[in-house]
């Protein structure tokens, strides 16, 4: 919804995510009365704008992959990402690998084109039971080059895994990626997944995400990243928290702060030594 924004400091350029609204639903994301409304109703306080904060912050990390001369992304558990088609001038001469699961990919596949959406022929869509299949054989299968300078997106992943596959898909990407290769994720804080503390939007936040079925199982305090990180061979080499993000996207001329971001979660970079 943040694409049709008029007010520059929540304007995002996701240009994709609209046409694949329901069709009754688009027009009306046009207006900003409906966007306010349909944001009371459907989530948790700062969502909306952790959301713009947190896909401006992956672009910039996929942008200056594209400047400093990486050959790969990967993108785990892609879901609806729409980057590929999104910077598909400046990802020209990578590859960018998605994976997913098969009935998430398909649907995803069969919306593009009926949007109207081309998915250019770089970005190699792939199928995989992550909870059968490994990750290293089916990258290997669809031509993903081990030890290649390569950029690591977990986009809204990690707080849904179980603490033993989140590291298993760290050892895997510290086994496939090369020197320089960069990392970006975003976390749960440690002391929101077991129901301590009370930052903004915590208690909605939680009890949305138990009303889908689901529910966070893993988190890191902000003091726990760096030494997390150094068991895979990486250095983090920035880290944001809500307060940081508020910062850097809302921040008005003068100085004073127009919006809030839900405060259970951080962002961050980090880079294979």
């Amino acid at each position: 919804m943040s694409f049709y924004e008029s007010d520059p400091l929540f304007k995002g350029s996701d240009w994709v995510a609209p046409k694949l609204l329901p069709v009754r639903i688009q027009p009306l994301v046009r207006f900003g009365l409906t966007r306010r409304i349909l944001r009371r109703i459907m989530g948790p306080q700062g969502v909306y704008e952790r959301v713009i904060a947190r896909t401006r912050y992956v672009d910039e990390a996929l942008c200056s992959a594209c400047r400093d001369g990486f050959s790969q992304v990967l993108l785990f558990g892609a879901g609806f990402d729409s980057r590929g088609v999104r910077f598909s001038a400046e990802l020209k001469n990578m590859t960018l690998f998605e994976l997913d699961a098969p009935t998430t990919q398909t649907m995803k596949i069969e919306q593009f084109r009926l949007r109207g959406v081309k998915i250019p022929p770089n970005v190699i869509m792939i199928a995989i039971n992550f909870e059968k299949e490994s990750v290293e054989q089916k990258l290997e299968q669809f031509g993903f080059k081990r030890g290649c300078q390569t950029l690591v997106i977990l986009e809204g992943v990690l707080q849904y895994l179980n603490p033993q596959a989140v590291e298993t898909t760290f050892t895997t990407v510290q086994n496939i990626v090369g020197t320089g290769s960069r990392i970006v994720f975003d976390h749960a804080y440690a002391a929101v997944v077991r129901g301590e503390g009370k930052v903004y939007g915590q208690e909605r936040m939680i009890r949305g995400v138990n009303g889908f079925g689901e529910s966070w199982q893993f988190g890191l305090d902000e003091t726990e990243v760096g030494p997390f990180l150094r068991r895979f061979g990486f250095v983090l080499i920035d880290q944001k928290n809500p307060t940081e993000l508020e910062q850097m996207n809302f921040r008005r001329p003068d100085g004073t702060i127009r919006a809030r971001i839900n405060g259970t979660q951080g962002i961050v970079t980090a880079q294979r030594a």
